[in-house]
């Protein structure tokens, strides 16, 4: 789901809230919003629910690209501390989804193997199963490196 395009400026959230420890605080001294059943908090502005973690990076860096998404790079959705949020691709927020943080393979659940997978040009490509996690992560890096001229670390 597309997110909604942020209407605030800078000045206008900093004339509603101010910014403490990954959260906005209103003008009683409560922290805005709740948390969603998602697990991501929400702020309502007026009629309008917005993601927090949005609304902070708008707070500090200003408007949001609509092409990029923002990720919490710890993988906990209402950690919304500014060092902890950066702006990414759709894809690149994906990796952070999985539950190992491992980019391009995964565990097995019925074989309790390791599962190794690229996309390339939107397709779906399996590399196969592997006994060993560095295997798995082995071949995705091949493959990022013969399909996308892409280097993994």
């Amino acid at each position: 789901m597309k997110p909604k395009k942020i209407q605030f400026s800078t000045e206008e959230l900093k004339n509603k809230f101010y910014y403490k420890n990954g959260f906005l605080i209103k003008k009683n001294e409560k922290i805005a919003g709740c948390l969603n059943k998602s697990g991501y908090r929400q702020v309502r502005i007026g009629k309008l629910i917005y993601p927090a973690h949005r609304l902070i990076w708008v707070y500090h860096y200003g408007s949001i690209d609509e092409t990029l998404q923002i990720d919490h790079i710890n993988g906990i959705k209402d950690d919304n501390r500014i060092e902890n949020l950066r702006l990414v691709s759709a894809q690149e927020n994906c990796y952070n989804r999985s539950r190992l943080n491992a980019k391009g393979y995964t565990k097995h659940k019925e074989t309790g193997k390791w599962q190794s997978s690229i996309s390339i040009d939107g397709k779906f490509k399996y590399l196969g199963l592997f006994a060993l996690e560095q295997e798995a992560r082995n071949a995705y890096i091949t493959a990022c490196a013969k399909h996308r001229k892409e280097v993994v670390l």
